[in-house]
């Protein structure tokens, strides 16, 4: 009786120093983390797909753009739709994908189950996708629109606004752009949601050499070219700055993850900072809501939100071009063909 009191007393411990050193990873403290026991089962090979444009996570599958078609795989085999101009740009939240051609005028919003083709009059200059929904700036020498759209394509509002975009995100139920005025050159910060442009507000001169804008939960990041700057979503205080070595770009799966060939920046909700991770040179980064992935050449490198290394893998097959993270699946991508893992514990 004895004996078994004992081990009781050690299996509730170690029940309670696992739990623990387990919450610490939600504030950064990541001594262990139950992704460094996963491995990666191979599940299936998709071959012949040659000379594709790219690869875009969504829910339940990937979204491949290959020789002016759109694929879409989410089962045993991958099933094209309709057949598309080539050249295309790609990019998508890990639940829905777009492809346009820049400074086209087609539109594809892509899903596991259909894929909506829209035509616009004017061309496209820029695509945000966030959390399900899509924001689309469409422009020429005399006019900009926003036009955003829910999680079941729908349009959630439409806006013209007269002054020179300079960049814009999706926040939740509306978007916010940093615009320029084209009469007197003064930058502005302008919200739009169903009422059009509904709260504008002139900018001081220090972002006068802003060039990016991207809203991470309830803050906005600008990047000026040499400093990546958080504040609050009317741009009034600053929060924290951080000093990057090339452009930043959100990460495929997850636009709230931005990288550059050196580094990574994330946002830990828990304890409300932003992380800045610098790495071995790498040239493609793709996330979900709780990893990110990073390729070089054949070198894959898995790392968790708290950008602490996870797994290091080593693809020795000829052809490999990059690695895409869709739920609790790896996709190798290749020249010639789709390589797809699986989650193993």
């Amino acid at each position: 009786m004895k004996l078994l009191k004992f081990i009781y007393k050690l299996i509730v411990i170690a029940a309670i120093i696992v739990s623990v050193v387990l919450s610490l990873n939600l504030y950064g403290v990541e001594f262990l983390s139950p992704y460094m026991l996963m491995r990666f089962e191979y599940i299936k090979t998709y071959p012949n797909i040659r000379f594709y444009e790219d690869a875009l996570p969504m829910k339940d599958g990937i979204a491949v753009i290959f020789r002016g078609k759109i694929g879409i795989l989410n089962s045993d085999t991958i099933k094209w739709t309709k057949v598309t101009y080539q050249n295309h740009k790609g990019y998508s939240d890990g639940q829905v994908a777009v492809a346009y051609v820049l400074g086209g005028k087609y539109l594809h919003i892509i899903t596991a189950s259909e894929q909506k083709d829209i035509m616009y009059p004017v061309a496209i200059k820029d695509v945000k996708v966030k959390s399900g929904k899509v924001c689309v700036l469409l422009s020429n020498s005399n006019e900009n629109y926003l036009i955003a759209y829910d999680n079941n394509q729908n349009i959630l509002f439409s806006a013209k606004l007269n002054e020179k975009v300079i960049d814009f995100d999706i926040a939740g139920e509306f978007a916010v752009a940093i615009v320029k005025s084209t009469s007197t050159g003064d930058l502005a910060i302008s919200h739009i949601d169903k009422r059009g442009v509904y709260m504008s507000k002139v900018l001081p001169a220090t972002f006068s050499k802003v060039k990016k804008l991207f809203v991470i939960q309830n803050y906005i990041t600008v990047w000026d070219g040499k400093t990546l700057s958080v504040y609050d979503l009317q741009l009034q205080k600053k929060k924290q700055s951080f000093t990057l070595t090339g452009t930043p770009q959100p990460a495929v799966g997850n636009p709230e993850v931005l990288w550059t060939t050196k580094s990574i920046f994330v946002y830990n909700k828990y304890t409300d900072r932003f992380l800045l991770k610098n790495l071995q040179n790498f040239d493609w980064a793709a996330a979900t809501k709780d990893k990110i992935v990073v390729t070089k050449g054949s070198r894959v490198e898995i790392y968790s939100l708290n950008l602490n290394r996870l797994k290091q893998l080593k693809v020795p097959s000829y052809g490999f071009v990059k690695a895409v993270l869709s739920q609790d699946k790896l996709y190798y991508i290749f020249n010639d063909r789709i390589e797809c893992y699986k989650e193993r514990w």
